[in-house]
Order: C-alpha cells, then sequence, then structure tokens
C-alpha cells in the first residue's frame, strides 16, 4: 500500500498527415506517461475530440480535408474545449507566424522538424511530463 505513487497519464491528440511525423511524434512521447492518439486531419481530430479527455492537442497548421486553424476555430466555438492547450505545429519558421497561430487561438507554437527537447519542453508548459 503506497509504495508506488500513481501518475496521472495524459491524453495527448496529434494532428498530422505526415506519416514520418507521426511516427517521431509518437517515438518521442513513447519515453513519457502519455496517451497518444493520431488524427490524420482536421475533421479527424474533430470526430475523435469527444472520445477521450485530451490535456493536449498537437496540431499541425496545413494538413488535407481541414487546416489546423480551421479546426482550432472549430474547437474554441466549442464551451467543452475552452480549456483545452492547443499547440500549432508548422514547417513555417518565418517572424510572425507564431503570432497568427496564437491570434487564431493556439496556446503555443513549435516549429518542424520537430525537436524533441523543444517538443518536451513545450508540453511541459502545460501537463507535468
Amino acid at each position: 500500500m503506497g509504495l508506488f505513487k500513481k501518475t496521472k497519464r495524459y491524453f495527448v491528440i496529434l494532428a498530422e498527415d505526415n506519416p514520418d511525423h507521426q511516427k517521431l511524434v509518437k517515438a518521442i512521447l513513447s519515453k513519457y506517461d502519455v496517451n497518444l492518439d493520431i488524427a490524420n486531419n482536421g475533421k479527424e481530430l474533430l470526430a475523435m475530440l469527444p472520445l477521450k479527455p485530451y490535456d493536449v492537442v498537437l496540431m499541425d497548421i496545413q494538413m488535407p480535408d481541414m487546416d489546423g486553424y480551421t479546426a482550432t476555430e472549430k474547437i474554441r466555438s466549442d464551451p467543452r474545449y475552452k480549456h483545452l492547450v492547443i499547440i500549432g505545429l508548422s514547417a513555417y519558421a518565418m517572424n510572425g507566424d507564431a503570432h497568427v497561430a496564437i491570434v487564431k487561438g493556439m496556446d503555443d507554437y513549435i516549429t518542424k522538424p520537430i525537436d524533441r527537447e523543444v517538443l518536451i519542453k513545450t508540453l511541459r508548459r502545460y501537463i507535468k511530463i
């Protein structure tokens, strides 16, 4: 009784259409107490969102069918997800891109290619992994 402290398992969903990026994020997060689900685009993400109590969305900005900005706008319009953390992912690293992501409703922004240390440091701002 009490020898092992039960830790919270965090629920993270990745909206990303690139299989290589999906594998990379999965490999990085496999070392942490994270349950990772993957959606291939914004439409899949919106369908999956009510199924689990997600703590964080890692949202690719450019995806087919529904991009990350449109999916973020739909998430933010639903009061159930008022406090859901959305972290944008993009290959664009121009000045102002992070600001646009924040203005569009995202909480944070990471550039691709995804750097392990940056991803973990960013996630630790929002969850205790």
